[in-house]
């Protein structure tokens, strides 16, 4: 059995020195929703009214969370961290690790064992101890100091931390290792040295069934397709996201151009703010069957964030009562809209009462036309009803959530300061 082990990581080695001679033509890795069918925590039992709900409370406590002023902080989300996954392979000999992949968070961070404090993950822990490319990062290395909150551990090692709005939390050491990927464009293994990671000894609160951690894809110093991208000469990546419900599995794309070629492509600049972490852009207006409507002339600059680990859009909101009032105004008085919807929806009808549901686009700064989304991306069922799939925040910021982004190619070009959006089957 020893020799056997020995022999599969021989394997994995050897794949992983073949495919560092292939030409660099990108990383593109599989990608499917933590409730897909596919995932390893699918869970049947809960029937799709029950899960669109917990998604839509999900989706107002993550946008209520976001830290967008108080640097003392680490900027991160609440419960949902990741609803889509990716797997990755840590350290030399590899552990495979499936995590939250989530542009809304930059640290990318593993429960690891001894683990005084953990959640309960189905896989057994990362150690460190087992891999010889794994290195503590010194507290006075500026990477330490790219942290919202770090100190210095009894051997002047980086300790990070991570607080999450609803007391969740990891604490732990930061550190290098090799992160290794089955990248599915060449069919092999392929390895990234010296990627600076958290291993988590103290990790606790609502993270099940998010993986066994997260992956941080924002846009700040730590993030992976900031660590990695220098690697490609492109710090771009792009993600075509299924239904949750899907039994087919997509990719997350790194270093290439995926929008060649395709139409009504949709591309706007990214705004620079803080905190870095999040994708930020200018939203103008938004329209019903073409009848626009703008937000307040003084927050339009930066005022809503593309967020994969949102599920449900989640609007500022002004804007979202004036979208909710036009499209009962364009739908007509003869179809009365629910007076009691189910919280925390603010929009239904009863299913079948109204044959066709108005056409939602979103105008982005600088772009040649709106972002047309189809008539599933907005309106679901749920029960006997049919719901707006879009809520109301006080936080001061919208998001643009994945239930938007479904069937959509999504490209974040870190280098151009660019998101850009075009209609795609996700195959």
């Amino acid at each position: 059995m020893h020799g056997f082990v020995y022999f599969a990581i021989i394997l994995f080695q050897l794949s992983i020195s073949s495919s560092s001679s292939e030409p660099n033509n990108g990383l593109s890795v599989d990608l499917f929703h933590r409730n897909s069918p596919l995932s390893p925590y699918y869970n049947p039992s809960m029937n799709h009214s029950d899960y669109i709900i917990n998604a839509a409370f999900r989706s107002i406590s993550r946008v209520n969370s976001f830290n967008f002023t108080n640097k003392a902080a680490q900027t991160i989300a609440t419960e949902s961290r990741g609803e889509y996954l990716m797997q990755i392979f840590i350290g030399t000999p590899p552990k495979k690790v499936i995590a939250g992949a989530d542009t809304g968070s930059d640290l990318t961070w593993i429960q690891c064992f001894p683990c005084k404090e953990c959640y309960f993950q189905n896989y057994p822990l990362f150690n460190p101890a087992n891999s010889y490319t794994h290195h503590l990062i010194p507290c006075e290395k500026i990477t330490c100091k790219y942290l919202f909150i770090h100190s210095c551990g009894i051997a002047a090692e980086c300790l990070y931390g991570v607080e999450y709005a609803d007391n969740s939390y990891s604490k732990g050491t930061l550190s290098t290792d090799t992160v290794s990927f089955n990248n599915t464009y060449i069919g092999k293994i392929v390895n990234y040295p010296n990627i600076v990671l958290g291993c988590g000894y103290h990790n606790n609160g609502l993270f099940s069934p998010t993986g066994e951690g997260v992956i941080g894809l924002g846009g700040g110093p730590l993030s992976l397709i900031t660590q990695i991208g220098y690697k490609f000469g492109k710090r771009k990546f792009s993600y075509c996201l299924p239904p949750y419900n899907s039994k087919g599995i997509s990719q997350i794309k790194f270093g290439v151009d995926t929008q060649k070629n395709r139409r009504n492509v949709v591309t706007t600049p990214l705004v620079p703010k803080f905190p870095s972490t999040f994708y930020y852009a200018s939203l103008e207006g938004i329209s019903v069957n073409g009848r626009m409507f703008k937000p307040m002339a003084n927050e339009t600059i930066g005022n809503i964030v593309i967020d994969s680990g949102t599920s449900l859009s989640v609007l500022e909101f002004d804007l979202f009562y004036k979208l909710k009032a036009l499209i009962i105004q364009t739908i007509g008085k003869e179809h009365v809209p629910l007076r009691n919807p189910p919280e925390p929806f603010e929009l239904c009808y009863r299913y079948g009462s109204v044959e066709y549901f108005p056409r939602i686009s979103f105008h982005f700064f600088a772009a040649d036309y709106g972002l047309d989304f189809s008539e599933a991306n907005v309106f679901g069922k749920l029960g006997n009803l049919m719901c707006l799939w879009m809520l109301s925040t006080t936080s001061g910021h919208s998001v643009l959530g994945n239930y938007q982004q479904v069937y959509f190619n999504v490209e974040y070009d870190l280098d151009k300061s660019t998101v850009s959006f075009a209609p795609s089957d996700c195959k």
